[in-house]
Parts: C-alpha cells; structure tokens; sequence
C-alpha cells in the first residue's frame, strides 16, 4: 500500500511540477499508468483549481515532496521542460525518472517507475479549461 501511495503522490508532483510558469485557473489532469503483466492500462482524470499563489509554489497543492517514504533528486526545470529522478524505499526501493514539457495552458509527461517486482509507465497530460 506505502509503495502504491508513493507511485500516486508522484503523480501528483509529477504533475505540478512545472505550474510555477503556467496560467492560474481550472485545470483538468489526465494519467495513464501500465503496469508490467497487467493488461489493461489505469486511468484517471481529476479537476484542479489553480490560484495564482499555487501556480508561484506548486507544493502548496502537494506538498514539498511526494510523500510515503519517496523523494524528487536531480530536478532540472529548462522553462518548457522539467525532468527529473525519483526514489524511495517504503517497503522495497523504488526508483524512476520522468520529465514534463509544458506551455502556459497545458502539459505533457511521463513518468517510469521501477522496483524488483514491476515496472510502471505513466503518461500525463493536462490543460486549462477555464477560471476557477
């Protein structure tokens, strides 16, 4: 359950990541996750309000780090594009990487995911859909 609730608050961070330089407003995030020896792919879609305060300090969304033992290395944000290494060890150690390219009303990423047992593979998009 700890290693599923990392994977899920990094997604989260994963996609709010790069906010800090798009528009405020009503935004709409979709994830598709496959999972190694699984068939069929998981997704959601979930509406989120970005004030003009979370869109300068993302964290205050998610929180600083992706929780349940996880943790955010080497974290290069280029203006359109941010990439990035994340890791944890609750109960096994999972590591990964992923990068999310972005423009002022939407985004786009991936997110892989790996432990000893299964390996994850996250697509991410979002876009504005209008004011809060």
């Amino acid at each position: 359950m700890r290693r599923r609730l990392c994977f899920i608050s990094g997604l989260f961070l994963f996609a709010s990541a790069a906010w800090a330089d798009i528009d405020p407003g009503n935004w709409e995030l979709t994830a598709t996750t496959e999972m190694q020896g699984i068939k069929e792919p998981a997704s959601f879609t979930q509406t989120r309000c970005l004030t003009p305060e979370d869109a300068r300090d993302p964290s205050r969304l998610f929180g600083s780090s992706p929780g349940a033992g996880c943790q955010f290395l080497n974290r290069n944000d280029t203006g359109p594009a941010f990439t990035f290494e994340i890791e944890g060890s609750s109960p096994q150690p999972i590591r990964g990487s992923g990068s999310v390219r972005y423009k002022r009303d939407s985004i786009e990423g991936e997110l892989e995911l790996k432990t000893d047992m299964f390996t994850a593979r996250s697509r991410i998009s979002g876009r504005r859909i209008g004011g809060c």
